[in-house]
C-alpha cells in the first residue's frame, strides 16, 4: 500500500514525521510519497513528490491512501472532495502516544498528532487535523475538515462546526459551540457559543468580523 500526504509544506513534513512513525512500529505502508501539485523538488525529506496525476498514472487506485496535510479548512474540503471524486480512499493517522476513549468515533482522513487526549463518546468528522497536545472532552462533537491546534482545550459535550479553526492555546467551556467556517484566534477563551462565518478572539472569545471568505490563512 501507498501512502499520498497531498501537501508538502511544514504541515506535510510534519505529517510524513508522524506516518514514519507510525510505520516503524507497525509496517503499514510500503512506500509513502508526497502529493503537490504544483512540484518544484522531486524529493523532500526523503520522500519522492508526485503531483496527483501522476500518482493516478504511476499506482494503481486500490493500493494508494491519501491522507491531507494542508492547514487551511476550506482547502481541506475541496482536495477531500477531489480525492472521492477520483474514487481515492483518505487514510487517518493516529499517533501512538494519543489516547483514545471507548465509544468513540474517528473519520476517515482525520490526523491526530502527538500527546492528543481524546475522551469517551466522541465523534470526529472526516478529514479533521488535531494538532499536539490537545485534548477533546467526552460527548463533544467535531465537524468535517475542522483544525484544532496545539494545545487546546475542548472541555464536555462541545459541538465544533465544519471548517472551523481554533488557534493556539484556546481553553473551550463545556456545552459551547463554535460555528461552521469561524475561527477563533490563538490565545482566546470561548465561554460562550460562536457563530457561524466569524472571527472571534479575545477573552471573553467574541465575535470581532464575519470571515467573509472563509479562510483563516490570507
Amino acid at each position: 500500500m501507498i501512502l499520498g500526504i497531498y501537501g508538502s509544506g511544514g504541515l506535510g513534513r510534519e505529517v510524513l514525521d508522524l506516518a514514519q512513525t507510525i510505520n516503524r512500529m507497525a509496517k503499514k505502508w510500503e512506500k509513502i510519497v508526497f502529493i503537490n501539485d504544483f512540484k518544484q523538488e522531486l524529493v523532500i525529506n526523503g520522500a519522492e513528490v508526485f503531483t496527483f496525476d501522476e500518482i493516478k498514472t504511476n499506482f494503481a487506485i486500490n493500493n494508494v491512501k491519501v491522507v491531507i496535510a494542508v492547514g487551511e479548512p476550506k482547502n481541506r474540503q475541496v482536495l477531500r472532495e477531489k480525492i472521492a471524486a477520483n474514487s481515492y480512499g483518505l487514510q487517518s493517522l493516529v499517533h501512538p502516544t494519543a489516547f483514545i476513549g471507548s465509544e468513540t468515533r474517528i473519520g476517515d482522513g482525520v490526523i491526530i498528532q502527538y500527546g492528543i487526549f481524546v475522551s469517551c463518546n466522541v465523534t470526529i468528522g472526516t478529514n479533521v487535523l488535531i494538532q499536539p497536545n490537545s485534548s477533546v472532552g467526552h460527548d463533544s462533537i467535531i465537524g468535517n475538515d475542522a483544525v484544532i491546534s496545539s494545545y487546546v482545550g475542548i472541555s464536555g459535550n462541545c459541538t465544533i462546526g465544519e471548517r472551523a479553526y481554533i488557534g493556539v492555546s484556546v481553553p473551550v467551556k463545556e456545552e459551547t459551540s463554535i460555528g461552521a467556517d469561524s475561527i477563533v484566534g490563538m490565545g482566546s477563551v470561548v465561554m460562550r457559543d460562536i457563530p457561524e462565518n466569524v472571527i472571534a478572539m479575545g477573552n471573553p472569545a467574541r465575535a470581532m468580523k464575519n470571515n467573509d471568505d472563509g479562510r483563516v490563512f490570507k
